[in-house]
């Protein structure tokens, strides 16, 4: 069995662990922070209301 691995077959180790690493960490909501505060106020808002 060949044990060295072949420059291509390094590459796709390697980015299929880059892939399995962004998987696994948590997704962050790309939400404006201008829309962010919008949201915020709305809630401020609803709870003055009630």
């Amino acid at each position: 069995m060949n044990d060295t691995l072949t420059p291509i077959e390094t590459q796709a180790r390697h980015q299929i662990a880059e892939r399995v690493a962004r998987a696994a960490t948590p997704k962050i909501a790309s939400v404006p922070p201008r829309h962010r505060l919008a949201q915020r106020l709305r809630r401020v808002a609803d709870r003055i209301d009630n």
